[in-house]
């Protein structure tokens, strides 16, 4: 989301404008307690993600270690 936006080094504030904003407090739509698997598919369902969508996110993107 930050690529469609950022073309050169510069970063100013509107460059972040499609990445949306995440509420982790316990008052958030996302139970952030779940396994990272969860979690995903929580954002998954929030940000209506096609099933090609969630398929690239999960062969592109290394899970953290």
């Amino acid at each position: 989301m930050l690529g469609t936006l950022k073309v050169t080094q510069h970063n100013p504030k509107n460059t972040w404008h499609n990445v949306p904003m995440q509420n982790f407090s316990n008052n958030s739509d996302i139970d952030w307690s779940k396994t990272i698997s969860e979690i995903d598919q929580q954002l998954d369902e929030k940000y209506s993600l096609s099933n090609d969508e969630i398929n690239f996110i999960e062969t592109k993107v290394q899970a953290m270690k």
